[in-house]
């Protein structure tokens, strides 16, 4: 320890002491962002790419690049200390009071920016918009901190505190500008192209993607005058009948999934050329939703698989029971909706379960129920659904989710087609006592019974409620 204080005297003694103003100040604040932005940058892109290779939600990622963008950014300031001979007990104090607070507003600017921006977070790291995305949050977040940095100066803390003992490392002050510049020119690039080409990750050609447009057009057309010609057609077009449509196809890499452990499910979306599209666009703050429900409307999920670069969408699903399972890629492109539908198998003893009865309360797990208001249903007529959340007989004001205060999907029993279902801004029928009910409108193609699967967001936490709609002809 005598060591330690002698050579944390000795340093200091010969080292200049700490500007307070001017010129010398802005550079010496510079220096102190950079080397903390390393650590950051480090730490951020490590928990990143380990959080998205292990298909973390969203924060469990978060909080993992959160815990060693500050594991590294103290540990860039500790190794020097620690070389110079100045014992752990000393060093420690020394890193989070020169760290913490710099390392704390970088976090929080960078991961507002990486969720913030629209499927950046479920691109995964082979996706061109998950790095454009980081690194315009990573050069924003030192932007942020810079000023931060410069006051604490000024104030004798943050840097200051290293500058005292005269030992400084990390990687040299140049080197890191030149890279965060170049991020910055990159993900402005990446993040620009995104917005301008409608969420279009490259690939391939246009003379592809046209044919494609030009066979859907026509195929709309036709079938929209079909529609609207009467005759018994369906009033609505419903979509997830088919494995292809509009010259699209989805193609599903496995076909058996195995029961009670969890596994990869993967596929693409392939064009009339045969090549993977990856010009999705953003819908319900995602880029692609995927539904698993088995045949007899029990097993219901939705996730949202990552984009790789090879145009293959993965992700990880548990399938706790046996049976035949449809697979919906609901996703959006060139500014139509697409839901193309394929069937996996899971093996074992099959347990099939009568669809539930007609109920207007469904619970959600935790003393959480829903209730489903609204006027009876009829095929061919718009209709609009409400859904009030209550736990333990209180009203629950829902969180967002999804761009809304909830997501509803809605599967025709036998054939599970599916059905458009969009959000409503207001409606008719009592709320619970402070909350508002979570409103749907869709119509139902034809009579019969429909699954209806509502889910909303509070405390963090998404929950699924699910009930059976009788439509009436």
């Amino acid at each position: 320890m005598e060591a330690s204080a002698h050579t944390h005297t000795h340093t200091h003694a010969e080292h200049a002491p700490m500007p307070t103003s001017g010129a010398a100040l802005n550079s010496v604040a510079f220096s102190a962002t950079l080397h903390c932005l390393t650590g950051c940058a480090i730490g951020e892109v490590t928990g990143m790419i380990v959080g998205t290779a292990l298909g973390f939600s969203n924060l469990g990622t978060i909080v993992l690049a959160v815990a060693l963008a500050f594991l590294f950014g103290y540990s860039l300031t500790s190794l020097p200390l620690l070389r110079a001979g100045l014992a752990l007990s000393v060093v420690i104090p020394i890193a989070l009071a020169t760290d913490t607070f710099s390392i704390a507003v970088m976090e929080i600017v960078d991961n507002a920016i990486m969720l913030g921006v629209p499927g950046a977070m479920e691109s995964g790291v082979g996706d061109i918009l998950f790095w454009g995305a980081l690194s315009v949050a990573l050069v924003v977040a030192g932007v942020v901190a810079y000023p931060v940095n410069r006051w604490l100066i000024t104030k004798g803390r943050g840097h200051a505190v290293l500058h005292e003992t005269g030992i400084h490392g990390g990687p040299p002050v140049r080197l890191v500008a030149f890279v965060a510049a170049a991020a910055a020119v990159f993900g402005t690039a990446v993040l620009v192209g995104e917005a301008v080409g409608g969420g279009n990750n490259g690939g391939h050609g246009g003379s592809e993607m046209a044919a494609a447009g030009e066979h859907s057009g026509e195929e709309k057309t036709s079938a929209t005058a079909a529609e609207h010609e009467g005759g018994g057609t369906e009033p609505d077009p419903v979509r997830g009948l088919a494995v292809a449509d509009n010259g699209l196809k989805l193609a599903l890499a496995q076909r058996e999934l195995p029961r009670g452990r969890r596994s990869e499910l993967s596929f693409t979306v392939v064009g009339s050329g045969g090549d993977p599209v990856r010009d999705f666009e953003v819908e319900h703050d995602k880029r692609m939703h995927l539904i698993l429900a088995r045949r007899d409307l029990s097993g219901f999920q939705h996730v949202h698989p990552r984009l790789g670069s090879d145009g293959r969408w993965s992700t990880n699903v548990k399938v706790p029971d046996a049976g035949s399972y449809r697979v919906f890629a609901d996703f959006k492109r060139r500014g139509e909706n697409h839901t193309l539908a394929a069937d996996v198998a899971v093996d074992g003893p099959l347990d099939s379960r009568p669809m539930a009865s007609v109920q207007a309360t469904a619970g959600a797990g935790d003393g959480y129920k829903v209730e489903l208001t609204g006027e009876a249903s009829k095929a061919g007529e718009e209709a609009e659904l409400g859904f009030t959340v209550t736990r333990n007989g209180q009203a629950v004001a829902v969180d967002g989710y999804l761009g809304a205060k909830g997501h509803l999907v809605a599967l025709r029993e036998g054939d599970l087609a599916y059905l458009h279902v969009h959000p409503a801004e207001s409606g008719h029928g009592e709320a619970a006592a402070g909350s508002e009910p979570i409103r749907f409108a869709t119509e139902f193609p034809s009579d019969g019974r429909y699954g209806l699967f509502l889910q909303f967001k509070h405390r963090g936490m998404v929950r699924t409620a699910a009930f059976t709609r009788e439509v009436a002809r």
